[in-house]
Parts: structure tokens; sequence; C-alpha cells
């Protein structure tokens, strides 16, 4: 096999003029790579926009894919600030998703990490500034709760689970956001020496 180049792509080989169309499928190739992500990002545009809740973006694919998806002007440029993170895949469909979700799981536990932190510092700053807005021990938040004072409740994981499954559904009557919290932070840990449940509160409750 030899590699020719000469002018204009054409060459007489035992007679016959031939082209050489390496760059023709080249182009073609690139424009079909590029129309490809431009029909996925329209998809994530239109989807992830209107997600409130979205906490973080992963993506996936082989080789260079994820890069140039990633670099080029597809993805809305607030959604590129939610990405968490690439990942080079050797799988497509429902395997790729699959193994995207496994080789990412450190950049989940530094979400969740991070955010465990930032909601349990909300907590520690509003005890320390308005403390009638927040209540924290057992008893104390169990009768916020059924006064529908709260508005935000934490609770440590290191608690009973059945007693966890009460306070959810006693939140889940007055329309309480609930967050477990681990204790693989400084700040968890707190929570836990708090009685392992604590309170945000909509309004004082004497």
């Amino acid at each position: 096999m030899i590699d020719i180049s000469v002018k204009n792509q054409n060459f007489i080989a035992n007679g016959v003029i031939v082209h050489n169309s390496q760059q023709r499928y080249a182009r073609i190739r690139e424009l079909a790579a590029h129309d490809f992500y431009k029909r996925v990002a329209d998809v994530v545009n239109k989807q992830f926009l209107t997600m409130k809740e979205l906490k973080g973006i992963l993506i996936g694919g082989p080789g260079p894919t994820k890069e140039t998806f990633f670099d080029g002007n597809y993805l809305n440029n607030e959604l590129k600030k939610k990405v968490l993170g690439l990942k080079d895949l050797s799988y497509t469909g429902e395997f790729g998703l699959n193994e995207l979700v496994d080789k990412s799981k450190d950049l989940l536990a530094e979400e969740v990490i991070t955010k465990e932190k930032e909601i349990l510092n909300r907590f520690f700053e509003l005890l320390a500034k308005e403390p009638e807005k927040t209540s924290y021990g057992k008893k104390e938040v169990e009768k916020a709760l059924e006064e529908g004072a709260v508005d935000i409740l934490l609770i440590s994981e290191e608690l009973d689970d059945k007693y966890i499954e009460e306070l959810e559904e006693k939140a889940d009557s007055f329309g309480t956001k609930v967050e477990i919290v681990s204790v693989e932070t400084k700040e968890g840990f707190q929570l836990k020496e708090l009685g392992g449940v604590v309170a945000m509160l909509r309004f004082a409750v004497y």
C-alpha cells in the first residue's frame, strides 16, 4: 500500500483515471458528526433547561467525541455550568449509560458531599443569626413538624430507618423538603451530635 499525494487528487493507474476522495469523505463524516451533536444538543437543551431541580450533567463517549461535543457551540451555556465531568466510554445505549454512571461514582459522591456541606452550613448560619428560625433535637423538631413550621428537615443517616420514615411521612403532609445527610463530613457529624435531626423553619415556634 502506497500513500500518494497528487495535484487535484487525480492520477492514472493502469490506464484508468483515479480520483483520491479521502478529503471529501472526511468532510462528509465531519458534517454528519456535527449534525449528530446538534440533534443531541437540541434535545438536551429543550429538556434540561426546564428542569429546575437539575443538579448536574455527565457526558460520556468514545475517543474525543465527548470533548468535541462539550467544547463545541452545542450546549446552552447555563447547562455547561452544570456539567460535572466527561468520561470515556466503551459502549453505547443502555450499557453505555450504566458504564457512565459506574465511572462517575467519584463525581457523584463529591457532588452529594458538597450539597450536604452547603445545606448544613446554611442551617448553622441561620442558627447563629436567627435561632428562632431553627429547631434541633427530636422532641423540638417533631413539635415544629406537627405545627407545619418546618421548611427544610435535615436527618442524619445514622438514625433508625423506621424513625426516619415516620419523620418523612410527617414532613410530606406539610410539603416540607427532606434531606438525608451522611456523617462523612464535619458538618454531618455535627448534625449527629445535635440529636440527628434539625430543621430550618418557615416561622418561629414557641
